[in-house]
């Protein structure tokens, strides 16, 4: 009787050889780990953001992929607007997408009549669309807020206001309501007894009359 072929010593050489194939079939499937890893992120050195302008800033982070965050706060140390400090400190070597706070001066704290003339300051420009020599002399005249001339010029430096903006709706008005000419409308916008807007805010706003 023939033997069954488990018993036959080819039988088991073969299938040595079949599962050494297999497990290397297997294997070769797995991803190393130099393929299957992220890469790792590029390097940059961090900027000195101290003597930077903020369009330089905003144009670094976004060439060399860094988050900025711009943060401010009172200092009565650092003039409103100067350089403070940075989370990283320049020349660090970081990755890209990491983030960094750049702190920069509010000026000293102001005081509640400082405080109060902003508001008034931005309640003009946002509703009247008044020009900043017009919001200062509205601040301090005898027959408008009576503030003193140092809370007045505090708010007009330290208010947000988009001047081109607010001479345009300016013309607005004067050439929907009054019908004036182009000519006119510049008048009246720069006329220190009118609108007192410097002339390019009022060049902008007849310029941009037909968008």
């Amino acid at each position: 009787m023939a033997k069954p072929i488990y018993k036959r010593w080819w039988f088991w050489i073969i299938l040595v050889i079949v599962l050494f194939i297999i497990a290397g079939a297997a294997g070769g499937h797995e991803d190393s780990p130099s393929n299957s890893g992220s890469k790792s992120a590029k390097k940059v050195e961090m900027a000195d953001f101290s003597a930077m302008s903020e369009a330089d800033r905003n144009q670094w982070g976004k060439t060399h992929h860094i988050t900025i965050n711009v943060k401010k706060k009172y200092s009565g140390n650092v003039q409103n607007g100067a350089f403070i400090s940075q989370s990283v400190k320049a020349g660090t070597k970081v990755a890209q997408g990491t983030s960094v706070t750049v702190m920069y001066s509010k000026g000293a704290k102001p005081t509640t009549e400082q405080r109060n003339a902003l508001a008034k300051a931005k309640v003009y420009s946002d509703t009247m669309y008044m020009s900043k020599q017009g919001i200062y002399d509205q601040l301090t005249s005898d027959y408008g807020e009576q503030f003193p001339a140092d809370a007045a010029q505090y708010a007009v430096d330290h208010l947000e206001a988009d001047y081109n903006k607010n001479a345009l709706e300016k013309a607005k008005t004067y050439q929907k309501d009054m019908k004036m000419s182009k000519a006119a409308i510049y008048d009246q916008l720069t006329s220190s007894y009118g609108e007192k807007f410097t002339q390019s805010e009022a060049q902008y706003a007849v310029d941009h009359l037909d968008d």
